[in-house]
């Protein structure tokens, strides 16, 4: 479990580096993040299938209603 740990950690660091280096601007950062949200779903539902996939966006989807309670700062809507 320490190397999957350590294994997480470098991946966010390498995709952070490469998120500023391709995306500079907070627009384009979003955008980059759809792109990784669609690559990210697509790779969950080749390996784990539907129903799998669907449980972990329903907890992720949870894990965001949970910071949001705790998160006192005044947040942008994008529509």
């Amino acid at each position: 479990m320490e190397e999957q740990t350590k294994k997480i950690k470098d991946y966010i660091i390498k995709i952070e580096e490469l998120t500023i280096k391709e995306a500079p601007k907070v627009d384009d950062q979003l955008l980059f993040c759809a792109a990784m949200v669609s690559m990210v779903r697509t790779i969950y539902l080749n390996t784990l299938g539907v129903e799998q996939t669907n449980i972990i966006f329903e907890q992720l989807a949870a894990s965001f209603q949970i910071v949001d309670e705790f998160y006192m700062h005044d947040r942008p809507t994008i529509h």
